[in-house]
């Protein structure tokens, strides 16, 4: 199972910020679009956690971050938390509560109480041809631990006993912990949102506790958009 973690955030949080997903080891960049130097003094390091101080786009539209003093880094190469929109509900409404947002080009998730953020950490969503679904979904049943299969007779079929700490939303999609890869932060899943099993245990919880309503049922929106079209940048640039 992987170790990594996500992190709480302080309610006044704005500040963007982002996970390394490179797993080769690269060098920073000295300039925006340059190659990787020895002499920026940064390697990256799979889940490492840097700030973001400023922005450039290169000539292919892709952004490029500052995360240091002459350290820049592609976007490609990393996974970027930033403030979510907010959503609003069938009335026209911002929700309000504890829900969280999955952003599906950065592959990360943040959790709300109201408009005030609490955590954020890195997914694995949905693959081609099995993509998680856009939309404002509820929380309709949680377990603790649930056995998942399907694609009976393709290649990809699964069985997977005791997935822990289960949160259904759209469907029989969920966010659920993960035992049998890391490579959060990328695309990997038949449609679910997975997460690291410390992750998904914190959302469980965390979302239990919420404000019942007058009937005493607890409402937790799960709001899935994308900030992008998957593997391409952001402004559209490129040639051809």
């Amino acid at each position: 199972p992987s170790q990594f973690t996500g992190v709480l955030l302080p309610p006044d949080w704005n500040q963007p910020f982002a996970w390394v997903l490179d797993t080769t080891g690269i060098y920073s960049s000295l300039t925006p679009g340059a190659e990787g130097s020895k002499d920026s003094g940064y390697l990256t390091k799979r889940y490492d956690l840097v700030n973001i101080f400023a922005e450039a786009t290169d000539s292919e539209g892709w952004l490029w971050y500052m995360i240091g003093p002459n350290q820049w880094l592609k976007q490609t190469f990393v996974a970027k938390i930033q403030p979510s929109p907010h959503p609003k509900d069938t009335n026209q409404k911002e929700v309000t509560g504890r829900w969280v947002a999955v952003d599906l080009y950065e592959q990360t998730l943040v959790a709300y109480e109201d408009s005030k953020p609490a955590f954020a950490t890195l997914i694995a969503s949905g693959l081609p041809n099995h993509d998680t679904n856009e939309g404002l979904f509820n929380i309709w049943a949680k377990m603790p631990d649930d056995r998942m299969s399907g694609a009976t007779g393709a290649p990809s079929a699964y069985d997977l006993q005791s997935v822990p700490w289960v949160m259904y939303f759209d469907s029989s999609i969920s966010l659920h912990g993960t035992y049998w890869h890391d490579f959060f932060g990328y695309r990997r899943s038949h449609g679910c949102v997975n997460l690291s099993i410390s992750d998904a245990k914190w959302l469980f919880n965390w979302t239990a506790g919420g404000t019942p309503n007058p009937n005493g049922d607890i409402t937790n929106y799960v709001y899935v958009f994308s900030s992008g079209k998957y593997g391409e940048p952001p402004h559209g640039l490129t040639n051809g």
